[in-house]
């Protein structure tokens, strides 16, 4: 990346798709770098295309910025994404919507094709935008473009998503990662609003293609002969991660470490590894950035424990979380890791905490803080989700002096999603542990 917050040599729809990688670090990690890097790319990125994409006649590179932007502002707060985001799906809507062919969003603005490649990212953006406005008419523009590719871009019987739908009535059937990816994404997110397991079912059963059909449970280590194929594979790891860990598929994420596993084995003198994952990586061949970017998408979106059941009676590290919100982690001098810059409204998430039978009566955390006044509130399922508990933190004295505080909880069951939710004037507190006692 440049100075200007530009990586080299790319164009619109991949800078787009760095910039998720960079979105996927913070939101894994906390770490204040990638959170820095999630604005300067930014600024960059409308530094030099501009603050209005109209211009740009491919739709769905619009959309890979809108879910980019939708994403940095879920993950930060800051209301400058949010409109961003807003702004250019209502353009794309507005110019690419149309009846012909049954519905669907045009692939670009000569009205041609309707691809998958624009209307699973239009759904999964459309999902973004109505969680992060809390607005309905979005989600009912996600139910209604993934409607149209069911019906015509997608095999129910296999999971394979069709690449395009032209305007002459004919169907270009090849089968990619990218698309593939985004369906499974899209569909995920369907079912986390609507609760419904048709969508669940359609986001495994599109897992499964990729899996079993289009690598027999082996290595992606396919798409490196074309400029935007190089980097398509990075897509799908992003959301069926994404898939895995919100509804626990222990046997994706084995895919998905077996997967990294080759890559990194296949990594350069350099430590780069190019798209090809089964094949060593040259010392001395020149790469393109976007080719290389598949392998940091996939390493963030892995872990190497694959078992995403936690037990609430276990001490659970605060910067363990699956998504987080404008905190950061650090390193005390003895190196022992913590979540900082904790304001109102921030939050982590952590999911697949197992409560088991229930018995659970009280929450502890471990925090420091020399202030007054901070509460951390336990909630499940969302971030407005049922309140089981509030923790007050009150001054210890100091950054640097650690205190234990805890607070009584309502009966909970289960294997649950848990939000902390932190509420409070100025800078809050840190945060090292928490759990549940019986």
């Amino acid at each position: 990346m440049n100075k200007f917050g530009l990586f080299l040599n790319t164009e619109f729809w991949d800078q787009a798709e760095i910039y998720e990688i960079v979105i996927d670090a913070y939101e894994n990690t906390g770490h204040p770098r990638y959170k820095d890097m999630i604005y300067d790319i930014f600024k960059g990125f409308n530094l030099h295309y501009g603050t209005d994409w109209g211009h740009n006649e491919y739709n769905d590179d619009i959309m890979w910025m809108v879910i980019a932007c939708a994403r940095a502002y879920l993950l930060t707060g800051d209301e400058e994404f949010l409109k961003t985001a807003e702004y250019h799906f209502n353009l794309v809507w507005d110019r690419g919507w149309s009846d012909d062919l049954g519905g669907g969003i045009w692939w670009r603005t000569d009205n041609q094709t309707k691809n998958a490649c624009i209307n699973c990212p239009a759904t999964i953006a459309a999902c973004l935008l109505g969680e992060a406005l809390g607005d309905e008419s979005y989600y009912d523009k996600a139910v209604q473009i993934m409607n149209w590719v069911v019906a015509n871009i997608y095999e129910d019987s296999t999971g394979h998503v069709y690449d395009a739908y032209d305007i002459s009535g004919s169907k270009n059937q090849w089968a990619s990662t990218y698309n593939q990816g985004t369906f499974i994404g899209a569909n995920a997110l369907l079912y986390e609003h609507f609760q419904d397991d048709i969508y669940y079912d359609r986001a495994r059963l599109a897992a499964d293609y990729v899996i079993q059909t289009m690598y027999q449970g082996g290595v992606m280590s396919n798409e490196d002969n074309n400029g935007d194929l190089i980097g398509f594979k990075g897509i799908l790891c992003r959301w069926i991660y994404r898939f895995a860990i919100y509804n626990n598929q222990p046997d994706i994420l084995e895919w998905l470490k077996y997967n990294a596993a080759t890559a990194w084995n296949n990594r350069n003198k350099a430590g780069l590894i190019w798209t090809t994952w089964n094949s060593k990586t040259s010392d001395t061949k020149p790469y393109d950035i976007f080719g290389l970017s598949t392998a940091v998408s996939l390493l963030n979106n892995c872990r190497s424990n694959i078992n995403l059941i936690v037990d609430a009676s276990d001490r659970i590290e605060m910067d363990q979380f699956d998504s987080c919100r404008g905190i950061t982690t650090e390193e005390s001098s003895e190196g022992e890791k913590y979540i900082d810059s904790i304001t109102d409204g921030f939050y982590t998430v952590y999911h697949n905490i197992d409560f088991g039978n229930g018995g659970f009566t009280k929450a502890v955390f471990r925090a420091a803080t020399p202030n007054q006044d901070g509460t951390i509130e336990i909630r499940l399922g969302g971030i407005n989700g049922k309140i089981i508990g509030k923790c007050e933190i009150t001054n210890t004295g100091g950054w640097n002096v650690w205190e234990t505080f805890q607070c009584n909880i309502t009966e909970v069951s289960g294997i649950q999603d848990l939000y902390l939710i932190f509420k409070g004037n100025g800078p809050l507190f840190q945060l090292t542990w928490f759990q549940f006692v019986q």
